[in-house]
């Protein structure tokens, strides 16, 4: 028997439904409900986790204080699907992957006094130029001159110093910063490969009530403010970021060498995801050049059959000529017809003995008048 713990118990009921968590410990949902009441544990009340998902965020409600907290026991229930252990994977050796790890075990201060880089007076030029969106927040995306920024005013300051602290640090390692003209994307040319990133401010979203609100029907029903949160993306803005954003209590500006390493990480994880395709795209031609090579021998084996069941198919109907001209003949004789060559029936005989060994593949015969047929058009026959 396993004593229930109340605390941790209020943690899991407001991470996680109850019917989802009712069976991690093998019991009813229901059963799940009797616990939390005897423990007096709050539990989110009907609707909280789809308004959790569509981005609202209601009150947790606390857990109260108790001066004699009740024992409730269960039964211990083994894991129903336990995973076996399995070693991790070593890791790589590879000189790109050990420069990142040397990379991101620097200590990178930021320089408050350090000289801009050209690209980021650009984006600074272009920030001061710019008007903050509905979610209170200027962005530089779409400038082709500027690297990738979206912050409200409050937070550029501290954004502008990071952007600079990591594009001086990229080309301190030889990774050259420029933008790409056609989507208009800042990249950094590591190891060959092209790693975009932008930095970015989180928002926060509250629910408006109904005194907030117009009384017009389509007007938002929920407000937007950024939320000081900083983060640094990685990857392309078409297939996906990876981030590190600011924590509670380790900033972005502490993590400048940890930034640069995941970009060197993303070029790493895209020359070997290229190897890959390219040792896939040698497989493939490979595999269809086979293909190539049995489809021709299967055509020419078809052929061969073709011509083998075009001579049985020969040999059976001289056979059943033969068959026939020899009943044809014993019958005209019984009839008492002239078969001689000069005759007309012999000369009929005669001309029938030819065809069946014209069509026997076994007997060599002369040129034959339909073996022509092909020289004559639509004009002709």
């Amino acid at each position: 028997m396993e004593t229930w713990n109340r605390e941790e118990l209020y943690r899991e009921v407001w991470r996680e439904p109850m019917l989802k968590l009712a069976k991690k410990y093998g019991i009813s949902s229901v059963m799940l409900g009797k616990v939390c009441r005897k423990l007096s544990i709050p539990v989110p009340g009907r609707g909280y986790w789809a308004r959790k998902a569509h981005g609202y965020h209601d009150t947790i409600k606390p857990l109260p204080k108790l001066k004699d907290v009740p024992v409730v026991q269960r039964f211990k229930f083994p894991d129903p699907n336990p995973k076996e252990p399995t070693m991790p994977e070593p890791e790589p050796t590879d000189d790109q992957f050990l420069r990142i790890k040397e990379v991101e075990s620097r200590a990178i201060a930021i320089d408050p006094e350090a000289r801009r880089h050209p690209l980021v007076r650009a984006t600074t030029k272009s920030f001061r130029q710019g008007k903050p969106e509905d979610k209170g927040r200027v962005s530089t995306e779409h400038d082709p001159e500027a690297l990738d920024l979206t912050v409200s005013k409050a937070s550029f300051d501290r954004a502008i110093r990071i952007l600079n602290a990591v594009v001086t640090g990229f080309e301190r390692e030889g990774f050259p910063v420029s933008i790409d003209k056609e989507s208009r994307s800042p990249f950094a040319t590591i190891s060959g490969q092209k790693v975009a990133f932008d930095l970015i401010e989180k928002y926060r979203q509250f629910k408006l009530s109904e005194a907030e609100r117009k009384s017009d029907f389509l007007s938002p029903r929920v407000r937007y403010e950024p939320s000081g949160v900083l983060e640094f993306r990685v990857g392309s803005r078409f297939w996906g970021r990876c981030g590190i954003k600011d924590g509670k209590k380790i900033l972005l500006e502490t993590q400048i060498s940890a930034l640069i390493g995941a970009c060197m990480r993303e070029a790493r994880s895209s020359a070997i995801w290229e190897e890959k395709r390219r040792l896939e795209e040698i497989k493939r031609r490979q595999r269809e050049l086979e293909l190539r090579e049995l489809g021709e021998k299967v055509r020419a084996e078809e052929k061969q059959v073709e011509k083998l069941d075009s001579w049985v198919t020969s040999w059976l109907r001289a056979n059943q000529y033969r068959e026939f001209i020899a009943a044809l003949e014993k019958t005209w004789t019984s009839a008492g017809h002239d078969l001689s060559p000069e005759a007309e029936k012999g000369k009929r005989i005669i001309w029938m003995k030819q065809q069946a060994d014209r069509l026997d593949p076994l007997i060599e015969s002369p040129p034959w008048i339909l073996d022509r047929k092909h020289e004559l058009d639509h004009r002709w026959y």
